[in-house]
């Protein structure tokens, strides 16, 4: 099976793990925490960032942090988005996959590497599927999930240039402690990083521009064997997953490609149609791209080989 996506291990995840379990600090006191956060920081062009246990975290600590109440998010995206600003008590609206404007707060995802120019009072920078630096205007949030460009397993960062949202970021992920500890004026949650994941995720980020030159190498092979039929939706400069879109049902392909053993995923289910959540509206474009978009096999480990396999795969099926 060519997997959709794998992590490439080959740095300093190791021997930072050993230091860390050899130090005893194993929880979210330990000093790799500390690291990763001024690395990352120093990387993505910002003044602060604040790990956090999941990508999902990261947004719900950035929606609370930023004190607003309402947000505008696209139609056609991952459901993390909605059940953070949710969570966060944040009041969502729907908007379809286009540049939007807004008087008040906006969350844009810049979805598989495509940078949204949409504009809000509030900006909540998604930047799970964006990987070039960034300064973000109010809070920007990363995912370090296990097809993310660098990962830690699980994990996100929040990243912001305003000190008081910084300091809200780091109370609101340790369950709002005061100063006199058990005693709380606010509600948080636990979503502090583990220094076991913080290791793992400093030994990425020293890696992190040899794995953007990968994703470049893999996107102009994809480009150089693709059939002429598919459209490719990945040119971008730093591609997360390999998008693409072709006149034929998205969950055809993806069926018979795994039949031939080779693992794609569907695009994002759009908000509007998720059972679980009541958005009455039309969201054409957002409909569109779960019917026909897909990506392909986007891994770190992907040879061109497997490239050329997948691709003539998919000629035969087109």
């Amino acid at each position: 099976m060519i997997r959709v996506s794998e992590p490439l291990l080959q740095g300093n995840e190791k021997k930072y793990l050993a230091e860390a379990i050899d130090a005893g600090e194993v929880s979210s006191g330990g000093s790799f925490v500390r690291r990763f956060e001024e690395a990352f920081a120093k990387w993505s062009g910002n003044d602060y960032a604040v790990a956090v246990s999941s990508g999902t975290a990261a947004l719900e600590v950035a929606a609370r942090s930023l004190t607003m109440t309402t947000i505008t998010i696209p139609a056609g995206t991952i459901i993390s988005c909605f059940i953070a600003a949710t969570r966060a008590g944040v009041a969502v609206s729907l908007h379809d996959n286009i540049t939007w404007k807004k008087d008040g707060a906006v969350m844009r995802c810049h979805l598989f590497g495509c940078f949204d120019r949409s504009h809000g009072k509030f900006i909540l920078d998604d930047l799970s599927q964006y990987w070039k630096p960034i300064r973000v205007k109010d809070a920007g949030c990363y995912s370090l999930y296990a097809n993310k460009l660098i990962t830690s397993g699980e994990g996100g960062v929040v990243v912001t240039n305003n000190k008081d949202v910084y300091e809200r970021a780091k109370s609101y992920r340790d369950l709002c402690h005061s100063k006199e500890r058990f005693v709380h004026y606010e509600l948080g949650y636990n979503f502090r990083m583990s220094n076991l994941q913080a290791a793992v995720a400093l030994a990425q980020l020293e890696q992190i521009e040899k794995f953007i030159e990968i994703k470049r190498r893999n996107r102009d092979l994809y480009i150089k064997y693709l059939p002429a039929s598919v459209e490719a939706l990945f040119m971008v400069d730093v591609p997360w997953m390999y998008l693409v879109q072709t006149k034929r049902p998205a969950g055809e392909i993806v069926s018979l490609l795994k039949a031939d053993g080779i693992e794609c995923r569907r695009f994002f289910y759009p908000l509007h149609r998720q059972p679980c959540i009541d958005f009455p509206g039309e969201y054409p474009i957002a409909d569109e791209l779960w019917n026909y978009a897909f990506y392909m096999p986007s891994g770190l480990t992907l040879t061109e080989a497997e490239i050329i396999n997948v691709c003539e795969a998919l000629r035969k099926i087109l």
